[in-house]
């Protein structure tokens, strides 16, 4: 009986470590990332790091110990690193100066020791990046990701896409780019372009805001389409978010219609800002009688939501056309609007950058309208010419979150 309590209580102290830690997570986390804790595995890695930590109670000193002594007896870091042991060590690495360094040297040994002997299976890249990032360690990835003593050991899109993560939540735009530049210059399984790198790095732009990188958004689209490669709904809101920002609603319009995801509640008003910014109101109207009218059951219907910024794009609109008629007609529109709860309070960069929790199961239901050469099509009376352009090649996703597995081994 005493055995049986025994078991339990150890068994809750697990659970509320575990559930502590998590919560303490995701309060540092309340600055925004692209991507939640599970896209990411840095759920698993936290639950692993609780495992190991229950399992080193008291000792996990002496195992540091022990590990540094070693690797300082065998000259500088020249003795074997087994895999068992930087597991370990990644998850029993505090935010202390000589843990971190410890890591490090590990890893660059590790990473020697695979080339030289060819028979490791463990892929650490990903792993170390989840450390880093729990760590909230962004000068530590960027310095991992140059140094040549570690090349190829980060050579999979889940560590770039952690790495760009944790940049673009510390505000570090500019670095998130160059890191995507990096894995451009790796062609890394073949492509430049990496779906979710993709969709960080039009994010960065997103949020430097400039005319060069409005520039190099519409440039990188351009050249993903001119190759097949997919670029994700969520990548194209926010260049089209940019592209408005620098007065450029038809390129907006051309971007958006990019992806076959009209409904999405940023898709839906940026058009509709886009529209609004080119003065053709009749159209944004069109878009508003159709969320306030919905001609389904109620339990079908979908609670669309119009935005402050969509909003105020027309009230502009309306004080440059000076049309008195159409600014009686959307102050009705408001009104339905409000009633049926259509008035977001959110902003658009809330919703931009609202962070995925789940990686979706099939991406390629993403599949663009059109898959063009270019962005650059012409709107006429409401309606896209088409592009001309060969549909791009479909292919099936291949999963890159290596090191996650392993992990719970």
């Amino acid at each position: 009986m005493a055995a049986a309590v025994g078991k339990h209580v150890s068994a809750t102290r697990v659970l509320n470590s575990f559930t502590k830690l998590y919560s303490s997570y995701f309060h540092l986390s309340h600055t925004r990332s692209l991507y939640g804790a599970s896209f990411l595995g840095l759920d698993k890695y936290l639950e692993q790091r609780e495992r190991t930590r229950q399992q080193f109670t008291g000792s996990k000193d002496k195992f540091f110990q022990r590990i540094s002594q070693y690797f300082n007896a065998e000259g500088a870091g020249t003795g074997m690193v087994f895999t068992e042991d930087l597991k370990h060590v990644v998850c029993l690495c505090e935010d202390k100066e000589e843990d971190i360094d410890l890591v490090i040297r590990m890893m660059k040994r590790f990473n020697q020791q695979n080339k030289e002997l060819r028979f490791g299976t463990f892929v650490f890249g990903p792993v170390a990046l989840r450390l880093f990032y729990h760590l909230r360690k962004p000068d530590i990835v960027v310095q991992v990701l140059k140094d040549e003593e570690l090349d190829g050991f980060f050579d999979q899109f889940s560590s770039y896409q952690i790495a760009m993560d944790l940049l673009f939540k510390e505000q570090r735009y500019q670095d998130a780019l160059d890191v995507f530049a990096s894995i451009q210059n790796k062609q890394l399984y073949g492509t430049k372009y990496p779906r979710e790198c993709m969709v960080l790095a039009l994010a960065s732009c997103y949020k430097l805001n400039t005319r060069e990188h409005y520039e190099y958004a519409v440039r990188l689209v351009q050249e993903a389409r001119s190759v097949g490669a997919l670029v994700l709904r969520k990548g194209l809101a926010f260049a089209a978010a940019l592209a408005i920002n620098h007065n450029e609603p038809k390129v907006a319009m051309e971007l958006l219609a990019l992806t076959a995801q009209l409904n999405y509640i940023t898709v839906l008003n940026l058009r509709m800002m886009a529209l609004a910014d080119l003065d053709r109101l009749e159209d944004v109207f069109l878009t508003l009688r159709s969320i306030v009218h919905q001609d389904v059951p109620v339990q079908s219907r979908v609670e669309y939501q119009v935005l402050p910024e969509t909003v105020t794009k027309v009230e502009q609109s309306l004080e440059r056309l000076g049309d008195k008629e159409k600014a009686h007609i959307f102050e009705q529109m408001k009104r339905a609007l409000k009633e049926n709860n259509h008035l977001s309070e959110k902003s658009l960069d809330e919703l931009l950058c609202q962070p995925l929790q789940q990686r979706p199961f099939n991406r390629d239901r993403d599949l663009d309208r059109t898959a063009s050469s270019g962005i650059g099509g012409t709107y006429m009376s409401g309606q896209r010419v088409s592009i001309r352009g060969s549909r791009g090649v479909q292919q099936h996703p291949t999963r890159h979150r290596q090191g996650l597995g392993d992990v719970d081994d």
